[in-house]
């Protein structure tokens, strides 16, 4: 009997994160290894344990994303490939919650640059959390 491999490639982020749709859509039908940060992707292709890794660099509304250019150069790695992704953000509330009652968004950091004006001008406080994915989660399981 022929055992099926299945390439596993890591990204940073819960299961249903950006980097989670580019995998499948750059990669096809592979196993995606959800990474807790960018540090944890590179650890997990250096040691083996995936074989790639995908991470975003750039962004056309916040720019590069140095600590992901910091982490290649420290790294004995190349990249392969270029997948350009468009992102569209939605600001989620649990059910019931009006527009004009949010006073906190969490989400990655790079996300919430990317939707800093559109806060602002709600006069919501964005907060930090490792994954946007994982926001939603937490939101969910808050209540």
């Amino acid at each position: 009997m022929t055992r099926k491999y299945t390439m596993k490639i890591a990204f940073q982020g819960e299961s249903g994160a950006y980097g989670e749709q580019a995998v499948f859509d750059y990669f096809g039908d592979v196993e995606a290894q959800p990474c807790e940060s960018f540090d944890a992707v590179f650890d997990a292709v250096v040691s083996g344990t995936c074989e790639a890794g995908l991470i975003p660099i750039e962004n056309s509304l916040a720019g590069s994303i140095h600590q992901n250019y910091d982490l290649l150069l420290r790294h004995d790695l190349q990249i392969i490939g270029e997948y350009p992704l468009r992102v569209q953000h939605c600001l989620i509330a649990l059910p019931g919650v009006a527009k004009a009652d949010i006073k906190k968004a969490i989400s990655h950091p790079q996300a919430l640059g990317q939707c800093a004006a559109y806060l602002r001008g709600l006069g919501v406080k964005p907060e930090s959390v490792y994954d946007t994915a994982g926001s939603v989660k937490m939101l969910k399981e808050s209540g």
